[in-house]
C-alpha cells in the first residue's frame, strides 16, 4: 500500500515541489483547500503523514494543530511543519502543540525525499 500524505500547503511552489517528488516516490498526495477540508479528509482515512506550513494564513496551522492532536483518529499522525529558519518562536509553538517535526524552508526542501517516503522508522 502506497504511503498517503495530507498537505495544507497554499504556496504554489511548494505544493508544486511536494507534488514532484511525491509522485517519483509513489506517495499519494492530498491538498486540501480549507483547515475543515484537510480534517474530514485525514479523519476519513489517516494519512501517513502531515504536512503543514506553519505560515500558510489560509491554513491557521497552530489551529489547525491543535485540532490534529486533539482528535482521535489523527492524534497519532506524524506532523512535519515547515518555516522560515528565523521564526524560533513559531517553530517553539508547533513543537508544544504536539508538530513532530519543525524545518527551515531550505531543509524541508533539501530532504523533501526522505521526509515524503520516512526514513528508517524514525518519525519525521
Amino acid at each position: 500500500m502506497a504511503r498517503r500524505i495530507v498537505a495544507a500547503v497554499e504556496d504554489l511552489l511548494f505544493k508544486s515541489k511536494i507534488s514532484e517528488t511525491a509522485n517519483t516516490l509513489g506517495v499519494e498526495t492530498l491538498f486540501p483547500r480549507s483547515p475543515r477540508k484537510l480534517i474530514e479528509q485525514a479523519s476519513s482515512s489517516p494519512p501517513d503523514l502531515l504536512v503543514l506550513d506553519l505560515n500558510s494564513a489560509r491554513y491557521e496551522p497552530l489551529n489547525l494543530l491543535r485540532e490534529i492532536k486533539s482528535d482521535q483518529a489523527l492524534k497519532d499522525v506524524p506532523v512535519v511543519g515547515f518555516l522560515s529558519h528565523v521564526q524560533k518562536d513559531l517553530a517553539v509553538a508547533a513543537r508544544e502543540l504536539g508538530c513532530d517535526r519543525v524545518m527551515a524552508r531550505s531543509a524541508f526542501t533539501r530532504d523533501l525525499p526522505e521526509v515524503l517516503a520516512g526514513d528508517g522508522g524514525r518519525v519525521v
